[in-house]
C-alpha cells in the first residue's frame, strides 16, 4: 500500500512538472492587453519579444509609451481571445476587443521562449492620408504630439483607438480624426484635406501685397521673382509712348536706346487684386492663387542731355497675377509668381 501511495504521488508530480513547462500563449495575450488597459505600457512591453520590435524602440516612438494611453477610452478594454493555432513553438491567436466604443479584431503572433510564449511586434500601424507638411504644424495622436517627418510613413502605436488633432497654422485651419485598427494591424488616419482658414486667408492677401510692392520698386526690371507686368501697349493710342516713338535728338538714341541721359520709372500697387485660392490637395504647405482687380499705377520720366524737354508719361495697368503661397521652414509665407 505504501509503494502504490509513493507511485501515485510521483506520477503525480511529473503531470504538474508537464503542466509547468508547458505554456499557454494565451496568457501572454492576456497579460499584454491587461497591462494596456491599465495605462502600463512598460509593463506591456515584457510581455512583447523585443527582438521583433527593435527597430520601433531604437527610433523611440512616442506612441509606445504610458502618455500614449492617458485616454482610458482609447485603450483596449474586454479583450477576449477567440481564436488559437498552436504549430509547435508557434501560436496566432486572434483577439477581439473594444475601444472608445468601436469593436476591434486582431491577429496576433507568438513564439515560445523557454518556459514562456511571447508576443512578436504585437503593434498597430498607424498611416495618415493628407498628412500635414513638414514643419508647418503640430499633429498629436492621443494627447502626445508625433513628430510631422514620422506621418509620411506608418507609425507603431499599441492596440486601441487614436484621436489624431493636426493644429492651425499660418494659412490653414485646424483638422481632426479618429480611427480604429482594421483586421490586419493597420489604422488609416484619413484627415480632412487642409482648408484655408480666415485667419490664414487675410495673411496669405498680407504676404501677396507686400511681394507686389516690392516687385513694384523694381518693375523695369524684370525679376525671376515677380509677376510680368506690361505697363504699355503701343497699339493702343491712350497708353504710354514707348521709348522708340519718342522723337529725340539723333546724337541721344543709338537705335531705340537712350544715350547720355536717363529714364526713371515709377510704379505702386493702387489697387490690390482680390485672390482666390486653391488648398494643396495632399500637403498643407502651400495655396496656390489667382488674383483679379489689381491695378498699378506707373509714371515715366526721361531726362536727356542739354536739357531737351521730354513729356512724362504715366498711366495706370491692371495686374491678375497668379503664382503660390507657402508656409517657410521658418512658419512664415514665402509667396512666388507664376
Amino acid at each position: 500500500m505504501v509503494v502504490a501511495v509513493v507511485a501515485l504521488l510521483v506520477a503525480a508530480g511529473g503531470a504538474v512538472a508537464w503542466w509547468a513547462l508547458d505554456p499557454d500563449p494565451r496568457d501572454a495575450a492576456k497579460d499584454y492587453f491587461a497591462r494596456l488597459a491599465d495605462g502600463d505600457a512598460a509593463g506591456a512591453l515584457l510581455a512583447v519579444d523585443r527582438r521583433t520590435i527593435g527597430a520601433e524602440l531604437s527610433a523611440g516612438s512616442p506612441l509606445l509609451t504610458d502618455a500614449a494611453l492617458s485616454d482610458s477610452a482609447s485603450r483596449p478594454q474586454a479583450m477576449t481571445i477567440t481564436r488559437v493555432v498552436e504549430r509547435g513553438d508557434a501560436a496566432t491567436m486572434t483577439v477581439r476587443y473594444e475601444a472608445n466604443g468601436a469593436a476591434i479584431t486582431q491577429t496576433l503572433t507568438a513564439h515560445r521562449r523557454g518556459r514562456a510564449f511571447e508576443l512578436e511586434n504585437p503593434f498597430v500601424r498607424l498611416s495618415f492620408a493628407h498628412p500635414p507638411a513638414v514643419n508647418a504644424t503640430r499633429v498629436t495622436v492621443n494627447g502626445v504630439v508625433l513628430p510631422v517627418a514620422s506621418t509620411g510613413a506608418a507609425v507603431a502605436a499599441f492596440p486601441g483607438a487614436y484621436a489624431v488633432a493636426v493644429d492651425s497654422n499660418a494659412l490653414f485651419a485646424g483638422r481632426a480624426a479618429t480611427a480604429v485598427p482594421g483586421a490586419g494591424g493597420a489604422a488609416a488616419v484619413t484627415l480632412p484635406p487642409p482648408s484655408l482658414s480666415a485667419e490664414g486667408r487675410t495673411n496669405a492677401d498680407a504676404a501677396i501685397a507686400a511681394a507686389l510692392e516690392q516687385c513694384a520698386t523694381k518693375i523695369f526690371q524684370r525679376q525671376p521673382t515677380c509677376p510680368e507686368i506690361k505697363l504699355f501697349d503701343p497699339s493702343e493710342p491712350t497708353s504710354m509712348t514707348p521709348l522708340s516713338a519718342i522723337p529725340l535728338p539723333a546724337d541721344a538714341r543709338v537705335g531705340t536706346i537712350v544715350v547720355g541721359g536717363s529714364v526713371n520709372i515709377a510704379a505702386q500697387v493702387t489697387r490690390q487684386p482680390a485672390c482666390a485660392y486653391t488648398p494643396a490637395a495632399d500637403a498643407a504647405d502651400h495655396v496656390t492663387f489667382t488674383g483679379t482687380g489689381g491695378v498699378i499705377h506707373w509714371s515715366m520720366q526721361i531726362a536727356l542731355p542739354g536739357g531737351t524737354p521730354v513729356p512724362g508719361r504715366s498711366g495706370d495697368t491692371p495686374i491678375t497675377p497668379t503664382g503660390k503661397v507657402t508656409i517657410g521652414t521658418d512658419g512664415q509665407l514665402q509667396v512666388t509668381f507664376a
